[in-house]
Parts: structure tokens; C-alpha cells; sequence
């Protein structure tokens, strides 16, 4: 059963609240490096920034090693965060640090001792190879703290920390920018220093995470002995596409830059260069949805919760049609002074880069729910349907776009590529899996979800509230559901009191602020006992300390008048809202 919803509910609620702080992380990120490219033209020269342009190339090691460990870990907390186990919780973390230490270890050997030899790897002419090679050595002094801070990043979002992981991503940018020019006008340490500089940034980012972690709740804590080798694999797992996603784009920009120069020449190439760097600025809120739902998704898939899952993708597609198109406005009407940035307004080319950003913007709402299905795929384990997707969404659409748009419509075809690419690949996605399924509906189709995950299944009882009348009308009807389905009439009633109890006690302490929360219950059948699922955006409270009776005059003494009657009841605040399990074991034991 479902009762009906007129206001938004707690995922959706959820899933705004962290697309915000990721995509805020990401846009600070996109600056630092902006301003890395600006100082070191400033203060060393062309070569030195020639010099750090390959040696990029070398660095995006680190950054595949570390978007690996972000998407990975996020999924294995997010799906242990409700685990009443602290020692799986404590375990899951542990394995992911030691991961990054060991991953950190080895990069930081191989950069060091190794930098000339990845130089010459990625092309490093010979005149600027003692730079790059410089560059990556002090580069590589912050590659522990920076995976390190991968790891916590994850685990700080979980803890409910959005403001300290922000705060985190903005300090550390700002580090980088003014160590950044104090090493170029007066330290004097060269591109080296410029390298240490990134280095020294990650060491502040991490130890603002860390601070966090020690002063906060430690929903997970580290304990050195708990790695588990299943943990490890499951890192592996849930973040290993994001490599090969990474893999696929440079293949991907490969395939454009030689067509595009061959076709148009090198000066067009470069216009295409400019407006896909402008580009990346607008991209940020398509990466922060698709690590939103990745996140979510581990989250309540581990309750096998289709209800909630199918909530975050529908507002996934609506804040990516919604926000994106806001975006889209703007960058349309600010393309001119963008493209100043690059070149001059009397530039042959600059009506041309003024096009290429407007045309390339449009490709972002399609692009931002094709990340969300992909960060969905991702934490479900759906392996093979992500790897396809993956593949015929990059190597397949968006080459067979670009060529054939060129030929029918010239240069435009380039700007025009992307945004074809991104939709004749959603496109194919969905008609294939709605003709496998058998189905209309287009989140039904790409979500592919057991039938008895759906909230209409007649196993699952799916209800939102937002007032203490909704609360009553739930307890009811919960307890119907409980009947209809075998249930006792002791189990039956003491959860349909357990709802009357545990709701009214949230509204009546945690809606007080008028911001108009909403309460999520969800119950199902679960190996002989029935569980019962609270989850709600109030500020932080956990009922089971008010288990043990007290002097308090009858306060919370519903609380605990149930707990009395359920076999288990345990509490965790994950993700910044209140998550409270209730087992009972039914007398009954009759089977569904």
C-alpha cells in the first residue's frame, strides 16, 4: 500500500541536498586547476606550462586511482551504513583505507622513482623533460593524503558531513591557488614547487576530514586488523568502471582530435579544445547526480527498498531536465564572454568558439541522466548492462555522430556530436530493455528491478508521511497489511503501535523547525521475522537511548514500551537522516 504523497519525500529531499555539496566539491576542483595553469604561465614561463600539460597526462594515474576509490568506497559504506553489525561497518571501512595505502604506496614509488621514464612514456619532448619529470615528483608527495582523503570523503558524506566535505574541497583550493603563486614570486622552488603545492593542498584537505572524523558520531572507525578481502573485491567492483569509463574518454578524445584535424585543420581543433575546457565547468552537476545516485543507491539497495530507488531516479531525470536546462539558458547567453577567455572578439574563430559552447551545452541534460543510469548500474553490480552501456554510449554513438553529422551538416556536426551521442545512446537503452521487459515505463525499463522490490508488490508495505494524522492512517493500515499477509495478531498490532509511536514521537519533536519533513515507513518479510524501516530528514535522534528506563516523568515512554515488544530495534543517522530498524519475530511463522 501506498498513502499518497503532496510534498517530497525524504530520498528526494536527500538527493538535492547532496547533488549540492558535489557538485560545489567539483566546481572547486575545475578552479584549482584553472588557476594551477595561470600561475604557472605567469610565473614559469611557456615551457614550464607545456611542460605541465604532459605532464598531466602522468597525474591522471592518480586521479583514475582516485575517482576509483570515491565511487567504490561511497557504494561499500553507503551499503554498510544501515549494517547493525558495527564490526562489518568498522571492517568495510578499515579494508577501504588500508586499500588506499597500499594503492598511495605504490603510486608514490612509481612517480618518484620512475618520473623521467613517465615522462618519455607520455611524449615529453626532450627540452622539456626535466620539468615534467620535476613536476610529477613533487606532485607525487601529496598521492597518500590525497587517496586517503578519497576514502574519508566517502565516509564523511555517509556520516552526514556535507558542509565538511565542502569546506574540505574550498580549502583545499584555496591552498593550492596561494601556495601556488607564493612558490612562483617568492619561495622561488620552481615547477617542483608548484608540484608540492598540490601536495601540500591534499595534506590540508585530509586533515580537515579527518578532524571530522575524530570529533563526529564514527558511524565507521578504522581498526587496522579488520581488512577482509571480500570488502576489498566489492571496492573493486563498484568503482572499477569509473577507470574504464576514464579509458574509453581518452580513446574517445583521441578519435577527435585526429578527425577533426584532419577534416578542418589544427585551427579548428583548437576551437573545439576551448569550448570543450569551458564545457567541463557545466558538466559538474551531470558528475554530482550520477555520484548522488551511486551513493543512494547502495544505500537502499541494501534494504532491496525499489520503492526509494525508483524516488532518486525519477528525481534524478527531473533535477537533470530542471537544473540542467537553467544551466543551458545561462551558458547560451554568456557563451561570448566565455569565449573571450580564449580568444579576442575580432578573432576569425571566435564566432565559431561562441557556437561550439552553445551547441556543446545542450548535450548536458542527456548527459546527466545517462551518469545517473550509469551510477545506478554501478552500485547494483549490473556489470554487464554498464560495460555496454558504457561502450555504445562513447565509442559507439558519439563517433557515429560526429561522423555522420559532419558529413551532412560541416563543421556543426562537431558541436552538434555530443549532444546527439548522449541521446541516441539513451535512446537505444531504452527501447531495448522496455521491449526485454515488457514494459512502458521508462524508469521500470532501465532500473530492471526484481518484482519483489517494487513497493507494489504484495509482500511490501511503501508509505510516506508528512503530519500525525498521516501517522495514524499509516498505523492502520500497516496493520492490515500485517493481517492480509499471515501475520499474528500480537505482531500485527505491536508494529502498527510501533508506527503510531515512533511517528508521532518524530513529529512531535523533529517538525517543530517548519521545514516541513516528511517520515518514509517501509515493512517487509525478512528470514521468519518482519522488519519494519523508518526513515526520516529531522535533526539527529536516536530512540534507542531512551530504552533504559528512567526518572524522565513519562517521556518517551512510548519508545520504550515498544522496544519492550519488538526483538530488535537499532538506529543509525546515515547520509544526515534518521534510520531506525525494528525487527519482530513472528509467533506465527507462517509463510507469505
Amino acid at each position: 500500500m501506498t498513502l499518497s504523497r503532496s510534498k517530497r519525500d525524504t530520498v528526494e529531499k536527500l538527493f538535492l541536498s547532496l547533488i549540492g555539496v558535489q557538485m560545489l566539491s567539483f566546481i572547486s576542483l575545475i578552479i584549482s586547476n584553472v588557476i594551477d595553469a595561470i600561475a604557472i604561465k605567469r610565473c614559469l614561463g611557456t615551457d614550464a606550462l607545456a611542460a605541465y600539460s604532459f605532464s598531466n597526462t602522468v597525474i591522471s594515474i592518480e586521479m583514475a586511482a582516485f575517482g576509483f576509490l570515491m565511487q567504490g568506497v561511497s557504494v561499500l559504506l553507503s551499503r554498510n551504513a544501515g549494517e547493525q553489525d558495527a564490526g562489518k561497518r568498522n571492517s568495510a571501512f578499515s579494508t577501504a583505507i588500508l586499500l588506499a595505502l597500499a594503492v598511495g604506496a605504490v603510486l608514490t614509488v612509481m612517480f618518484i622513482g620512475a618520473s623521467y621514464m613517465m615522462a618519455d612514456v607520455v611524449g615529453t619532448p626532450a627540452h622539456l623533460r626535466d620539468l615534467s619529470a620535476s613536476y610529477i615528483r613533487g606532485n607525487a608527495l601529496g598521492i597518500i593524503p590525497y587517496l586517503l582523503f578519497a576514502v574519508f570523503s566517502a565516509s564523511t558524506i555517509i556520516e552526514g558531513g556535507k558542509r565538511q566535505l565542502m569546506l574540505s574541497f574550498v580549502v583545499m583550493a584555496a591552498t593550492d591557488i596561494v601556495l601556488d603563486f607564493l612558490n612562483g614570486y617568492v619561495l622561488g622552488f620552481g615547477i617542483w614547487g608548484m608540484g608540492a603545492a598540490t601536495a601540500a593542498s591534499e595534506f590540508v584537505a585530509f586533515a580537515v576530514v579527518v578532524v571530522f572524523y575524530l570529533r563526529g558520531r564514527k558511524l565507521f572507525r578504522f581498526v587496522p586488523g579488520l581488512f577482509d578481502k571480500v570488502y576489498a573485491k566489492d571496492t573493486f567492483e563498484y568503482g572499477y568502471m569509473y577507470v574504464v569509463k576514464q579509458l574509453m574518454l581518452t580513446v574517445l578524445g583521441y578519435v577527435y582530435n585526429n578527425y577533426i584535424t584532419f577534416k578542418y585543420g589544427s585551427n579548428v581543433l583548437a576551437v573545439y579544445a576551448a569550448a570543450f575546457s569551458a564545457l567541463s565547468l557545466l558538466q559538474c552537476l551531470s558528475s554530482a547526480i550520477g555520484n548522488t545516485v551511486s551513493t543512494l543507491t547502495g544505500f537502499y539497495a541494501k534494504e532491496e527498498d525499489g520503492t526509494s530507488l525508483k524516488s532518486m531516479m525519477r528525481a534524478s531525470v527531473k533535477y537533470s531536465g530542471i537544473l540542467n536546462a537553467a544551466i543551458i539558458i545561462v551558458s547560451i547567453s554568456v557563451a561570448g564572454p566565455v569565449m573571450r577567455m580564449f580568444y579576442k572578439a575580432n578573432d576569425e574563430f571566435f564566432v565559431t568558439a561562441v557556437e561550439a559552447f552553445r551547441l556543446f551545452s545542450l548535450s548536458i541534460v542527456f548527459r546527466s541522466i545517462n551518469m545517473a543510469i550509469r551510477g545506478y548500474y554501478q552500485s547494483m553490480k549490473m556489470q554487464v548492462h554498464n560495460m555496454l552501456f558504457t561502450f555504445v554510449e562513447t565509442l559507439v554513438c558519439e563517433v557515429l555522430s560526429l561522423i555522420v553529422l559532419c558529413e551532412v551538416l560541416g563543421m556543426s556536426g562537431i558541436w552538434l556530436s555530443f549532444v546527439a551521442g548522449e541521446m541516441l545512446a539513451l535512446l537505444l537503452l531504452t527501447v531495448v530493455l522496455m521491449i526485454g521487459r515488457g514494459t512502458k515505463d521508462c524508469l521500470d525499463a532501465w532500473m530492471c528491478l526484481p518484482p519483489t522490490w517494487s513497493g507494489k508488490c504484495a509482500e511490501r508495505f511503501v508509505s510516506s508521511c508528512h503530519s500525525a494524522d498521516e501517522i495514524m492512517a499509516c498505523s492502520e493500515a500497516i496493520c492490515d497489511f500485517f493481517h492480509r499477509n499471515g501475520a499474528s495478531d500480537r505482531t500485527s498490532n505491536v508494529l502498527s503501535l510501533a508506527v503510531e509511536e515512533i511517528g508521532r514521537n518524530t513529529v512531535q519533536y523533529g517538525f517543530i523547525d517548519g521545514r516541513g519533513h516528511s517520515i518514509d515507513i517501509r515493512a517487509k518479510r525478512i528470514d521468519g521475522a518482519w522488519m519494519l524501516i523508518f526513515h526520516d530528514d529531522c535533526m539527529g535522534f536516536d530512540p534507542t537511548k531512551y530504552l533504559i528506563p528512567s526518572d524522565s516523568g513519562g517521556e518517551h515512554n512510548g519508545i520504550r514500551m515498544v522496544s519492550g515488544l519488538v526483538s530488535e530495534m537499532t538506529y543509525a543517522n546515515a547520509l544526515g537522516i534518521n534510520n531506525l530498524f525494528i525487527q519482530i519475530k513472528d509467533e506465527n511463522n507462517a509463510p507469505l
